[in-house]
């Protein structure tokens, strides 16, 4: 991507999304450790992702049989793969490989950089994968008196919820999430909103941070988290994996444009969209 200070968001011309992350996951063998999945991304690109560093976590498993066992605590180490302008990196953990971006052209430059990325599955002797994923993360901050409400329609707008006797008003803090099975795999969506500055969700910490134009003031604001993914086997080949991510995109674009309100398509401009924004 070319580097410059404003984030590409799609093509929407004032779109909320901050945040996107595609992710394969599959059986760990002795060819496909993480160093060996490293090796092979930066032997087909590593040109694009020149900082590499690696973290070390802890995987504690509880025994939940009936003989009490003290937990099994053990040491995960994963690669972090990031390009200059630290808007793109690549995860590589135990049997799995995630890629994240917080500045996006549109679905098929994604799509096409993390097909690029999954390429190096087969150098490490992975053919199939039993999970694939796929989220965006949007960022609501009202302007001109608006609230994170009047961008989403119901249910996640409140509009059926009644006044409760005494209270100055509605809800300050409202979280919703809806989990909602699809022909193949299921998706969860996600709305809250509040006051302060909006973050991205706990577990997406610690990758990326989102570029804004400017940073807002706190104030009633609301994040759209939209999680699509697909369990089952599945090959690993490029063709394979293009079709299935083109569908969760599909599902997800189908899902937010149903989610937001005109108000919302007005000010974000998807009349200026050729494709698509989610």
């Amino acid at each position: 991507m070319v580097s410059d200070t404003t984030p590409r968001k799609g093509q929407w011309a004032n779109a909320p999304l901050v945040f996107v992350l595609a992710q394969v996951r599959f059986l760990p063998n002795a060819a496909a450790a993480p160093e060996h999945l490293r090796d092979a991304i930066v032997k087909r690109i590593g040109a694009h992702f020149p900082t590499i560093s690696q973290t070390t976590g802890v995987s504690i498993e509880i025994n939940l049989d009936a003989a009490p066992s003290l937990p099994r605590a053990t040491h995960e180490v994963a690669y972090d793969l990031v390009n200059n302008d630290v808007d793109a990196m690549v995860r590589v953990q135990q049997g799995a490989l995630t890629y994240a971006v917080t500045s996006y052209v549109d679905s098929s430059h994604f799509r096409e950089a993390w097909l690029d990325i999954t390429n190096a599955l087969d150098d490490v002797q992975v053919s199939t994968v039993t999970r694939l994923g796929l989220r965006y993360v949007d960022f609501l901050v009202p302007q001109h008196g608006r609230r994170p409400e009047d961008y989403v329609n119901a249910p996640w707008n409140l509009n059926e919820m009644p006044k409760l006797p005494g209270a100055m008003r509605g809800p300050d803090l409202h979280v919703s999430m809806v989990d909602v099975a699809y022909p193949a795999g299921r998706m969860r969506l996600q709305f809250m909103r509040g006051f302060g500055v909006p973050s991205l969700p706990m577990d997406l910490q610690g990758m990326l941070s989102p570029r804004q134009q400017s940073a807002p003031a706190p104030g009633e604001c609301g994040v759209i988290d939209s999680d699509r993914w697909v369990d089952g086997e599945h090959r690993a080949d490029r063709a394979t994996l293009s079709q299935l991510f083109t569908q969760m995109h599909t599902d997800v674009s189908s899902a937010f444009r149903a989610m937001i309100t005109p108000l919302a398509r007005c000010e974000w401009g998807p009349e200026a969209a050729r494709g698509d924004n989610a």
